[in-house]
């Protein structure tokens, strides 16, 4: 599967270099140039209690990024949500959705944007 991961911190990083490991098709945008940059340099390392790797996932700053995601995670701080839910729509494709992995209950910012019926909650443990 293809997924678009938008916001590439400890959330964003983590789910996004999980399902990298598992065989699926990461993009990952972050709107701190220097991290994008990084991320295309060197990686992403996670670093956990059972496993350490690094992950080559393709990253872009929200100016830089171009197509269309099915399947988007968003994983940004809950004050960035309605920007970054707006800003993401441009990249959401007509059968898409987006999956909030966030801290907070921002799903009902995120379906004034996208809709209802493409709008989904997640609970992270971890």
């Amino acid at each position: 599967m293809k997924f678009l991961v938008w916001g590439a911190g400890a959330i964003g990083g983590t789910i996004g270099a999980h399902l990298a490991r598992a065989g699926h098709e990461i993009t990952f945008v972050d709107r701190a140039e220097e991290h994008v940059a990084a991320i295309n340099k060197a990686g992403l390392r996670i670093e956990g209690p059972l496993t350490q790797f690094v992950c080559r996932i393709p990253s872009f700053t929200p100016d830089e990024l171009n197509g269309e995601f099915e399947r988007i995670v968003l994983a940004v701080k809950a004050q960035d949500t309605e920007a970054a839910t707006r800003a993401l729509a441009a990249h959401l494709s007509a059968d898409g959705y987006v999956v909030s992995a966030q801290n907070g209950l921002n799903e009902l910012i995120i379906k004034d944007v996208v809709g209802d019926a493409r709008t989904m909650g997640c609970f992270v443990n971890f």
